[in-house]
């Protein structure tokens, strides 16, 4: 997949992803995601891997990092980095909870979430909060309805994974319940009869209305994020390709 190929030869991978079209892109934290791909990029200062991709032609205005990086010992190491990568949107990649959390351990979690934001908006950068799924159901309630409730509204941005429809929810219907709240959206389609993540345009996702909806709800420009599961074998951008020609020639 991509990530692997970020690993073997990142500036040749940005420069391949720009040549497909694409104007930004989506950074994982070097050290959080280490076995995940990212690992030989710890190498190399924010600020460097801000440059390569600066000078593959690409902007880089967000990025994933994991709840350990958000904790009062590391936020001020990460909201550094951050600052040198130019980032705007610091993206804390789900809580690390156990599975059967209690409302009242996830409002401890979403207690730190709010005081890191604080930190985070002092140097200028909005948190903002991916989520994998809507659920589990809290004290009779869709878990993502309490965390919004739970987190400082102001503080606290989103950024919608829109493969949560294999759940039975409806992105449009959260994009306009919660105007406002979005920063961005995880694009892809979700396929239920193979059950998997597909390209755009492949899927059960209407995406004229999905995108006249994240018009109207304030999603910044750059708020459409591009995520694929990349298919293997083949050529790990063939995904990508599809999502772009498909998401160029819609017609709104």
């Amino acid at each position: 997949g991509v990530r692997e190929m970020i690993g073997q030869d990142f500036e040749g991978t940005l420069r391949k992803i720009r040549a497909v079209g694409y104007k930004g892109i989506e950074m994982c934290s070097p050290k959080g995601y280490e076995k995940s791909g990212f690992g030989p990029l710890t190498a190399l200062t924010a600020g460097e891997v801000g440059k390569k991709i600066e000078n593959a032609g690409l902007f880089c205005k967000s990025c994933h990092f994991q709840h350990p990086e958000l904790r009062p010992d590391k936020i001020q190491e990460t909201i550094e980095y951050a600052g040198r990568l130019g980032l705007k949107d610091v993206v804390l990649s789900a809580a690390w909870i156990k599975k059967d959390a209690t409302f009242d351990d996830w409002k401890v979690v979403a207690d730190e979430f709010n005081k890191a934001a604080v930190e985070v908006r002092k140097a200028g950068m909005q948190l903002v909060y991916h989520n994998h799924s809507i659920g589990p159901v809290v004290n009779g309630e869709q878990l993502y309805d309490v965390l919004m409730r739970l987190f400082d509204k102001d503080l606290i941005k989103m950024q919608f994974q829109l493969a949560s429809v294999s759940e039975g929810f409806d992105v449009v219907d959260y994009i306009l319940k919660y105007p406002g709240r979005y920063m961005s959206l995880h694009i892809h389609d979700w396929d239920p009869g193979q059950k998997k993540i597909v390209p755009t345009g492949k899927g059960v996702i209407d995406w004229k209305k999905l995108l006249q909806a994240a018009g109207k709800s304030g999603i910044a420009e750059h708020g459409l994020i591009v995520e694929m599961e990349t298919r293997a074998p083949g050529d790990p951008l063939q995904d990508l390709v599809e999502c772009y020609n498909y998401l160029n020639n819609l017609k709104l």
